[in-house]
């Protein structure tokens, strides 16, 4: 099973086509491109500050081995190390990436595959669209029900179906 997080901005497009575009799916867990690749991972994410934050960890380390006089050998583990701990947050620091964007958490969904994630979570989304274009209807005909009659010698608005 994989699990994601669901993120929307907090103010969302009125158009439901651009609001689904908007959407961010940030999969739960270990990052194996963050780790292979973590520079690489971060800039395609637009992760500035953590890009920004990687780097001068990734110099402090490299100066506190140069310092120590430690072995290659031994600065190639920490460098590894290091880049473990990132693709062990990744996910988590892209969430607070999000966060700090403006978006929010809209829901967790599982499934088997990334696309039976999206799978059943846009169903549901389409369904709380569709709900809420129905109670949109209602309150613009109890609105019209409830509005006061026109002055005496004005016709009345015809009632549409």
């Amino acid at each position: 099973m994989i699990a994601f997080t669901v993120h929307e901005p907090n103010e969302p497009a009125r158009d439901p086509l651009q609001r689904a575009d908007e959407v961010v799916f940030v999969k739960e867990g270990f990052s194996w491109l963050a780790l292979f690749v973590p520079y690489l991972w971060l800039i395609v994410q637009r992760m500035w500050i953590v890009l920004a934050a990687f780097v001068a960890l990734t110099l402090a380390l490299s100066g506190l081995m140069l310092a120590l006089g430690a072995s290659d050998e031994a600065a190639a583990w920490a460098s590894f190390l290091l880049g473990l701990l990132l693709a062990i947050q990744a996910n988590d620091l892209r969430r607070w990436t999000l966060e700090r964007r403006g978006y929010r958490m809209a829901a967790a969904v599982s499934g088997r595959s990334r696309a039976e994630c999206e799978m059943k979570f846009f169903a549901d989304f389409a369904a709380r669209l569709g709900q809420a274009g129905r109670a949109k209807e209602k309150a613009g005909r109890a609105d019209k029900a409830l509005s006061p009659p026109p002055p005496a010698g004005e016709a009345p608005e015809p009632a549409t179906p």
